[in-house]
């Protein structure tokens, strides 16, 4: 496995508390930091390292000083979707690109790229500080997704939507950033609203991985009862006069201590 790469020329990117207001620093041009950034990607992926620019040059745009400014999503799609149509042949038709916020979390997270933020569906550069990168994440070959895609009976294990109403991502059960491997065991089929909502609740958490009911859906995540049956407790609670949820727990109870006496 390759090892991951320290970005060059680090000491020149600096924190957000060192940066005027009016503007960048003279030694600190935006062409300058973006070529050394540029540069330093690790992916293997040229296309990839073409969108991570295209990313970075809409968050950080040409006479704007940083913080930069507010860039809604629909704003990265676009630039993502001028770039891709600047260079399409017309030998096939064209297709609009769908993992753009992919590539921006690759950017954040093996990329190093940590002074993007991000509020509701609009990101900011705030800062041109680095982190270490990370080897880039691996996709799965055809044989392993299908042996995981399997697994889990081809629907998401969250959701329990399958495909064609959704489309499935690759995801690390255990986030590579918060130590999980590329294991088989560490895969699952995440579709790709579940998928977005697994990266926002593990930035900033502090709980276990192991506990986490977004790394293992089928241990944590809250059991579903029909609309019909819910409708049918809460009407039945309210006629002896109990709360729904103890009446739930009893229900069960009564029907595991059955099942124990036959």
């Amino acid at each position: 496995m390759a090892k991951a790469r320290k970005s060059r020329g680090r000491q020149k990117f600096i924190p957000l508390a060192a940066i005027s207001k009016q503007g960048v620093p003279e030694n600190i041009r935006r062409e300058e930091w973006l070529e050394e950034v540029c540069q330093g990607f690790v992916s293997p992926s040229q296309a990839n390292k073409s969108y991570y620019r295209v990313l970075l040059e809409t968050l950080w745009p040409v006479g704007h000083g940083i913080p930069g400014p507010h860039v809604k999503e629909e704003e990265l799609r676009e630039a993502i979707e001028r770039f891709r149509k600047s260079r399409h042949s017309g030998s096939k038709p064209y297709k609009p690109y769908v993992d753009v916020f992919r590539r921006l979390r690759e950017l954040q997270g093996e990329e190093g790229v940590t002074g993007i933020g991000r509020e509701g569906k609009t990101y900011q550069l705030i800062s041109l500080s680095l982190s270490e990168k990370r080897v880039p994440r691996i996709k799965l070959s055809e044989k392993d997704w299908q042996q995981i895609l399997d697994k889990y009976q081809h629907k998401c294990p969250v959701c329990n939507r399958s495909e064609p109403e959704v489309r499935f991502q690759q995801d690390h059960k255990i986030p590579r950033i918060r130590g999980g491997g590329n294991e088989l065991t560490n895969w699952q089929p995440l579709c790709d609203e579940c998928n977005n909502f697994k990266s926002t609740s593990c930035r900033g958490c502090h709980l276990e991985c192991e506990q986490c009911s977004w790394a293992f859906p089928d241990r944590f995540t809250p059991l579903r009862l029909s609309s019909e049956n819910i409708s049918k407790l809460r009407q039945f609670a309210r006629q002896i006069n109990s709360d729904a949820h103890n009446l739930l727990n009893q229900i069960v109870d009564e029907f595991f201590d059955a099942k124990g006496e036959e």
